[in-house]
């Protein structure tokens, strides 16, 4: 099926057959992992009267899963993770496809971190007027699909960095990084309360996605993008992520 639509003017297609699913999903073992938090864990039930595994000779498999939204695949955050918002992830509505770019970039390094400031992002503009920016940071290997961050100070955006792609018009972040902050940065979340501060208030319509993997095949440019979410009153929740290229 081929889909069509408009934005600032510009036709833009795809065909829903045709796409890459850039997210990390959670998995048994060999998961992303940050900020040591334990690894997700797995349990059929089990009492009695019942056992809910077919390997142990129950009708049916009903199995107990306890995770980490932040630490153990790709997920959708709001603005309730940092701030005392009144709305969760059971609230936050994101389109159904919406017009997205996928930037590659270099961070830098600065003193005994590595960022992505107003200078590394100096030549990214938005004359497509897209919401969302999918940023795929160097060295792109296949290590990110399970590496294990904690401890090891990934890089990260600083305020001006956030502040100038909220400038440019997203509304959603897409990233390769565990996080937008520093892993140790005394509590501050500043570049997340950055994004997601609109006049001094939480914003319902902006979101965070974190742990994405663009492989290096796919180009930059623009794409269609779904982000697709589960309805848990919660501040983050696992998310499937969707792109297609765009003729």
């Amino acid at each position: 099926m081929k889909i069509s639509f408009e934005v600032n003017g510009v036709n833009y297609a795809f065909q829903t057959n045709q796409f890459f699913d850039i997210s990390l999903g959670i998995k048994k073992q060999n998961n992303v992992n940050c900020y040591h938090l334990e690894d997700p864990t797995f349990a059929y039930f089990e009492n009695e009267y019942f056992v809910g595994s077919l390997k142990k000779g129950g009708s049916v498999n009903c199995e107990k899963m306890s995770f980490y939204a932040h630490a153990s695949g790709t997920h959708t955050e709001c603005a309730l993770h940092v701030l005392p918002a009144d709305f969760t992830m059971l609230n936050v509505q994101v389109p159904v496809v919406q017009l997205a770019k996928i930037i590659t970039i270099q961070p830098k390094k600065v003193g005994d971190d590595i960022v992505i400031d107003e200078a590394v992002l100096s030549e990214i503009k938005n004359e497509e007027q897209a919401t969302a920016l999918v940023v795929r940071t160097l060295p792109n290997q296949d290590d990110k699909l399970s590496f294990q961050y904690a401890g090891t100070n990934p890089p990260f955006f600083t305020v001006d960095g956030i502040r100038k792609i909220k400038d440019l018009g997203f509304k959603h972040l897409l990233t390769d990084l565990p996080s937008i902050d520093k892993e140790q940065d005394d509590g501050l979340l500043a570049a997340h309360k950055q994004w997601f501060l609109t006049n001094g208030s939480p914003d319902i319509e902006r979101t965070i996605t974190e742990f994405i993997y663009v492989e290096k095949n796919i180009p930059d440019g623009m794409f269609g993008l779904a982000i697709r979410l589960p309805k848990i009153e919660t501040d983050a929740v696992p998310s499937s992520v969707l792109i297609y290229p765009c003729q």
